[in-house]
């Protein structure tokens, strides 16, 4: 975070510091002032601490007057800027000579250059110049949004006497005059209401930097007339006009002006520092689903009953009965009628006949193996 500059001013009559004051809080810069008397005690401060910016008035106490001032420093302290502000009856210097010196010099009452001089002494000439090349990108704000002008008409009317102005317009940022209260006829309001509207519309560029919604004053110091213009959002604003060169009036409209511009900036509501929103981009339309073209029916006919021909399983035929042929001379007598040896029954059965056939049927059968004995063969995997 930048430090706050330390400024200091030399100024018997304390006009200057006036002067410094209100054209820093033009530029909404945080500052430190400090005022010493004389050409003796503004060199000595230099020298003892660290000062960022030296403004002096032409005639001052001491020694040396400010132009003698400014070339003191330069010597003493390379690199300390320093701005004469000198009256209308100071000398004129050539412009030749302030090209090649070593301070700025400024006949008051001061200007818009003496705004621009402050900013190359506190931010340094390429950062300013930088800034003034920079491309200007206009944005778009839509239309401006109405407002209820007869309330707004009493505020300014109480505040042209609050202040003491000798008149007051209210515009919005496209130059249009909508309300004069006063002596408005004595300068081209018209002319400057086209030339402030477009810089307070550029207050909706930096509130983004600064945050919140930005507010702006601008002072204009002219030997006719000195003008306070007051921001009303970034649609609107209004000029208090001063006969003369009325410094004194600062305060007042400091004080005065900001209040009035709240209220009135509270009574146009939401749409003070609204802006053209962007449109939403149309969501692309959705693709109808290609529709099949339609089969005839007589093939989808076919194919249902092709699938139900190999879907349906057939059962299989009933197994054949084998054919018996009859018997023709089957003797029924011949079967049964022969006798039967009993003994030889009874043998069939006998334990010792039945182990005697056993044997004799296990002999053919070879030797058996068990199922350990496979595995140790290798006939069975483990």
């Amino acid at each position: 975070m930048p430090s706050v500059p330390r400024i200091v001013v030399v100024d018997p009559a304390y006009e200057v510091a006036r002067i410094v004051r209100g054209a820093l809080a033009l530029l909404d810069r945080q500052h430190i002032l400090i005022e010493v008397p004389t050409s003796e005690d503004a060199l000595q401060e230099v020298l003892r601490s660290s000062i960022n910016l030296v403004v002096t008035a032409y005639r001052i106490p001491g020694h040396m007057h400010g132009v003698d001032l400014a070339k003191q420093i330069a010597h003493e302290s390379l690199g300390t800027p320093v701005i004469v502000l000198a009256d209308d009856e100071d000398p004129q210097i050539d412009a030749a000579a302030l090209a090649e010196a070593p301070f700025l010099y400024f006949m008051r009452p001061v200007t818009e250059p003496f705004l621009r001089g402050l900013r190359i002494a506190l931010d340094g000439e390429v950062a300013v110049e930088a800034e003034e090349t920079k491309p200007a990108v206009v944005a778009d704000l839509g239309p401006v949004p109405p407002v209820d002008l007869e309330e707004l008409r009493g505020i300014l009317s109480s505040l042209m006497r609050d202040v003491g102005a000798m008149a007051v317009i209210l515009a919005d940022r496209t130059g249009r005059v909508l309300i004069e209260a006063g002596a408005a006829g004595y300068i081209d309001r018209e002319t400057l209401a086209v030339v402030l509207g477009p810089s307070f519309a550029r207050s909706a560029d930096i509130s983004p930097l600064v945050g919140g919604d930005a507010w702006t004053m601008q002072y204009y110091d002219g030997e006719r007339f000195d003008v306070f213009g007051l921001a009303l959002g970034i649609h609107y604003f209004m000029c208090l006009i001063f006969e003369g060169s009325n410094r004194g009036a600062f305060g007042a409209v400091t004080m005065f002006g900001r209040r009035a511009a709240d209220q009135m900036i509270d009574m146009i509501g939401e749409s003070a520092y609204l802006t053209k929103k962007p449109e939403p981009m149309p969501l692309p339309k959705e693709k109808e689903p290609v529709k099949a073209a339609p089969v005839a029916a007589q093939p989808v006919r076919k194919t249902q009953e092709m699938a139900r021909r190999e879907v349906v399983v057939e059962p299989p035929p009933p197994p054949r009965q084998p054919m018996l042929e009859p018997v023709s001379n089957f003797d029924a007598e011949t079967l049964f009628g022969q006798a039967v040896d009993v003994g030889l029954a009874d043998s069939l059965f006998d334990e010792n006949a039945l182990s005697d056939l056993a044997e004799s049927l296990a002999a053919g059968e070879g030797e058996r193996v068990g199922y350990d004995e496979a595995i140790d063969m290798g006939i069975l995997g483990e």
